[in-house]
């Protein structure tokens, strides 16, 4: 391995380590209450690292070019899994996401993050073999390639990964090079619609937007957890009250504050210096993903880092905006650090991926990218 893979593989180690401390921090007071081991989170979060690990050296095992000819196969595996939840799946706050495996949760629409990236490049590297250029029938397809697991996902309700899903899939359409033109309408489109869009979402999924807009005018319902969140960073000020020592976090003034907003235990415990350093982590993580997709030889291995690193991107940019108030609360860890099993499983999956394509890129079949 190159420097490169190897600092990579270390920042994304050092960030899972960083959610150890803090998944323990943000929940054993309320364990220990319960007269329940504090360990029992940051003992799930590990037992899902280890599981990351193993399969970050099975897919590591496997040239990335062998999953380019069986997209389809991978597209109907992610359709099957997002679909039989609804049959299968177990039901938690009015949500059913979840498959349950001997005990351990699985949440196939986080899965469906790496899926929808494969496939969807397989798509259009399939489609460049065969024609010079994409045209509109090539968008339209894609669109509704992208918009089956997207719309599947909304249905469970998991707005927050169906917005990751939709987002990296335009970003694929955007790499493949299709004409800029449809993209821009698709997207002005979108907009328009929007009205109609909000009539399908959950009440809840409405309060939290209307939350956003005006926190104050439910301070004690939907906007009390995204004022608690932007009190408890405020409060770390700039070098923080010291890990433990967090009264807001502590006395679990935050729902749920392990997962989506664990953010705010850094801002309160770190203070501002400790949520910069997390954030120059995130950058040098960003930014070793960034060469690798630079690099890359071949248009599937390119698309696939492209889309890696958008997904990566675009769930730090959003959490960090939700936790401080400057975005509605939409549901979407923080990678690597977040208590999210099955994301930090797919994380692991996805920097297999990068590390087999900077070490076993073939010769540039493509020059387009």
């Amino acid at each position: 391995m190159k420097n490169r893979e190897i600092r990579l593989i270390s920042i994304a180690i050092l960030l899972t380590i960083i959610g150890f401390f803090l998944i323990y921090d943000t929940t054993a007071t309320k364990l220990i209450a319960r007269e329940q081991s504090p360990y029992v989170f940051v003992g799930r979060q590990v037992v899902a690292f280890v599981i990351g690990v193993f399969v970050f050296f099975i897919f590591l095992s496997i040239h990335y070019r062998n999953w380019e000819k069986g997209w389809k196969y991978l597209y109907i595996i992610n359709i099957l899994l997002l679909f039989l939840v609804f049959f299968f799946g177990r039901e938690t706050m009015g949500a059913q996401r979840w498959f349950s495996i001997f005990g351990f949760s699985f949440q196939p629409s986080e899965l469906a993050k790496l899926l929808v990236i494969l496939s969807i490049s397989g798509f259009f590297v399939e489609l460049k073999t065969k024609k010079k250029y994409l045209d509109f029938v090539d968008f339209a397809v894609s669109i509704i390639l992208i918009s089956i697991p997207t719309l599947a996902v909304i249905l469970q309700p998991d707005l927050g990964t169906a917005i990751v899903i939709m987002a990296t899939g335009f970003f694929l359409i955007y790499l493949s090079e299709i004409p800029f033109k449809y993209l821009v309408r698709t997207v002005l489109l979108i907009i328009v619609l929007l009205p109609f869009f909000w009539l399908l979402l959950k009440p809840y999924q409405q309060e939290r937007i209307i939350s956003f807009l005006d926190p104050m005018k439910d301070p004690l319902g939907s906007g009390y957890q995204v004022i608690q969140s932007i009190i408890t960073i405020g409060s770390g000020k700039v070098l923080g009250k010291g890990w433990l020592k967090g009264p807001q976090t502590h006395l679990n003034l935050i729902p749920e504050q392990h997962t989506d907003f664990i953010f705010s235990a850094i801002g309160e415990e770190f203070g501002f210096i400790g949520g910069v350093l997390l954030i120059l982590l995130y950058y040098l993580l960003f930014r070793y993903t960034w060469y690798i997709w630079k690099d890359a030889k071949d248009d599937f291995g390119k698309m696939i880092s492209g889309g890696i690193l958008f997904t990566w991107f675009f769930q730090v940019f959003v959490n960090l905006c939700m936790v401080m108030g400057l975005a509605p609360v939409v549901g979407i860890p923080l990678p690597f650090i977040s208590f999210a099993r099955t994301s930090l499983i797919t994380n692991y999956a996805m920097l297999s991926f990068l590390i087999n394509i900077s070490i076993r890129g073939e010769k540039k079949i493509y020059d387009r990218f």
